[in-house]
């Protein structure tokens, strides 16, 4: 990277935290806790990670199909599902688009920072780091006061 890419540095620098948070909300997680469907805790981390490989799309045309993992699960907040995903699966899959984002970000320079997004000509490829990263964060909160809530430790803001 050279010095003219230091905004790309910086969105990367305020990125991979909230990477690295999400993992860990899996990692801490109880198993029993992982699996009650009241909770909707894994949902939520399903959720954010399915956005991320949604945004960080490189072509319009890339195809976008949500796993289910051959289960009867959905990434929809509002829908019930009858199984899960296990925690092993969701870290796959997470590792998985993390790769997906980070190559978005390893594309970037801070020329084409304000470039739209593939996706809609009116959002720039800024706009969606910062979107997900916001986001992702949303969904990190939702859990940590699950846990929280249930008197387990939550993920310590990286």
């Amino acid at each position: 990277m050279s010095m003219s890419d230091q905004m790309v540095a910086v969105l990367r620098r305020q990125f991979e935290p909230t990477l690295e948070m999400l993992k860990q909300l899996i990692e801490v997680c109880p198993d029993d806790f992982w699996m009650d469907a009241k909770q909707k805790y894994w949902k939520q981390i399903f959720h954010a990670t399915t956005s991320m490989k949604f945004w960080f799309r490189q072509q319009k045309d890339e195809e976008f199909k949500i796993p289910d993992f051959g289960k009867d699960i959905t990434e929809a907040l509002d829908k019930e599902c009858a199984d899960y995903p296990t925690k092993q699966e969701m870290t796959e899959y997470v590792e998985e688009i993390l790769s997906v984002a980070r190559r978005f970000l390893d594309e970037l320079t801070d020329d084409k920072l304000l470039e739209p997004c593939v996706l809609f000509e009116e959002i720039t490829k800024t706009d969606v780091i910062l979107m997900q990263i916001r986001h992702v964060q949303h969904h990190i909160g939702y859990c940590n006061n699950i846990l929280n809530s249930n008197h387990l430790e939550a993920v310590k803001w990286l």
